[in-house]
This record gives structure tokens, sequence and C-alpha cells, in this order.
């Protein structure tokens, strides 16, 4: 059974990431779930390392806004030297041990080796719900570790310098341009309706119309697309962002909202509309099936592409 890591391996970690620059200055650190989530541990727990980051100023919480990366006095630690502390101290304990520098050497190429041969896939998403929900499904179809990122934490990151491919709905394709130097090492994630949320739609046709409610006039446009399909009467689109006042003024009457998980739909407006279907995302089935060898391909062609500055595969 493997163990999540505690406060203090959580605490290294984030902490070589920001020596290492990998965290720049200035820079927001993902959400404590998201860190849980790729680092294997708990939300409690990054929440605990991340107050002791705080303590010794290495980093700044600002309500509503987040955790930022505090200026640090002197230069930034050397990656290299960060990892060869530790190497120094793992090779030094082995060596108290007994272990040969034979054996320690041959000890390094299999761990390299198994490391090497992890695949590592990112999913993008714009809201936490959709994004766990895309994960599990991503992590189930490829066999392949799946990392979520929200699209909101991802700026200044270079998704596909970090992870083998990135997976990111048809959809959110526009929305990770300059996250990605190669849209050749991203997936495109087919999405559609669950089938209980068509059903749904299907049942209000009676109605004379409905509101469609996203976040971005793109979604608007993306949602009243998919609800035509289904439903014959007159279709309203609302943007509703999450600035947007919760007095629910723009319903008009209406008896019927049709939301995805990225609208920020108050209680009050909740309250006031007669019926709310939430749009729930899956992969479609026929796509399901070649997910696997989609992010295979993606996976293999960039391991004959050589590595910037080495010339080699």
């Amino acid at each position: 059974m493997e163990v999540a890591p505690g406060v203090d391996e959580v605490y290294r970690r984030i902490l070589d990431r920001i020596l290492s620059g990998y965290y720049p200055t200035g820079s927001r650190l993902p959400s404590c779930r998201a860190l849980a989530t790729e680092l294997g541990s708990n939300s409690s727990t990054v929440d605990r390392a991340i107050g002791r980051l705080a303590s010794g100023g290495r980093v700044r919480t600002v309500p509503r806004r987040g955790t930022f990366v505090d200026q640090q006095d002197g230069a930034t630690v050397d990656a290299r030297e960060v990892v060869a502390t530790e190497l120094d101290e793992v090779l030094l304990r082995a060596r108290r041990l007994g272990f040969t520098a034979l054996e320690l050497t041959g000890m390094v190429e299999v761990a390299l080796d198994r490391v090497d041969s992890v695949r590592r896939i990112a999913v993008v998403e714009c809201n936490e719900r959709d994004l766990r929900h895309v994960q599990r499904l991503v992590q189930r179809a490829s066999g392949v570790e799946v990392q979520p990122v929200l699209l909101a934490e991802a700026a200044g990151r270079v998704l596909d310098e970090e992870f083998d491919a990135v997976a990111v709905p048809i959809f959110h394709l526009n929305d990770i341009d300059g996250l990605v130097k190669d849209l050749d090492q991203v997936v495109e994630l087919n999405l559609v309706a669950s089938p209980a949320a068509l059903r749904r739609i299907i049942g209000v046709r009676d109605q004379e119309s409905l509101v469609v409610v996203a976040a971005s006039a793109r979604g608007v446009q993306w949602m009243t697309a998919l609800v035509g399909q289904y439903y014959p009467g007159h279709i309203r689109g609302v943007e509703l962002g999450p600035d947007a006042p919760d007095d629910g003024a723009w319903l008009e009457g209406e008896p019927v909202l049709v939301v995805n998980n990225a609208a920020t739909l108050g209680p009050i407006a909740e309250a006031k509309a007669g019926q709310v279907i939430a749009i729930e995302w899956e992969l479609d089935g026929r796509f399901n099936a070649a997910l696997r060898a989609r992010v295979e391909n993606v996976i293999s062609a960039r391991a004959v592409v050589p590595r910037p500055g080495t010339g080699e595969a």
C-alpha cells in the first residue's frame, strides 16, 4: 500500500520547485487541492506545508486570490544544487549500509529507467468539478497517469514540457494557446453531454423557451448548439461569469435553465428558476475506445524528437 507523502516531504517538494525557479517569484501556486492530487497527498497536508513556507517567508497568501511566491533575498538556487544535496545524503546513507559503488550505479540506472518509463499526461479544464470528472474519465480510458490542471492556475506554465501529452476538451483548444509550444502534443477530448442531462432537456420540450447559461460567450454558443439538437423552442443565451451579481434579474421569468459547471449560478438565481438542468460531460463512446492509442501515438512521436541542446532522441 502506498503511503501518502507527509508534511515534510510535501514541504520539501514545493520548496524545491521554488528554489529551482519552477515556481518563479510572483507566480501563483496551484490550489491545495490541485497540489494534493499532483503530489499524491491530501489538501490538509498541503495546506500545512504551505503554512510552513509562508512562515519562512517563501510564499504569501492573498485572501480570495491565492498563494504567491514571495521575493527572495539572494540569487535563485540552481536546481542541480537542490538535487545534488539530497542525492549526497542518500548515497552517504547507502555507503554506510555497505553498498558498493558498482551496486549503487546499477540501482541508479534501474531507477532512472523506471522513472523515464512513467507516462504522464495533463488534463486541462476551466472549473474544478469538470476537471476532476474528466481526469477520472481519461485515466480510466487511457491507463496513463493523469494530472489535473486548472486553466486559471496554468498561467506561465509550458505544459508540453512538464508532461508527455496534454489532453483538453475540444471547446477549450483556444484557451491553451500560450500554455503549450507544440500543438502536436495536445490530445483533443471529444466530450458529449451525459445521457441523463439529455433526457432532462428532452423532457422540457413542451416549454416555449429556456435559458442557456455559460461563463463565456463561446461557452454560450457551444451550449446553445448542444441544446438546440434536442429542444425545438426558443433558446436565450446568457453569459454569466464569476463576477456576475447574484440577483437573477436576467431570468426574465424563464422557467428552465440549462447550465454548465463553469457558470456561476448563485442561490438567488437558482431559487428563482423553475428548473435547473446541469450539463455533465462524458467522453464520446466512439472516441473513448481510441483514446489510449491516441495518447500512445503522441508520446511515441515525442520520443523520437531530439531533446533541445542534446541532439539525442
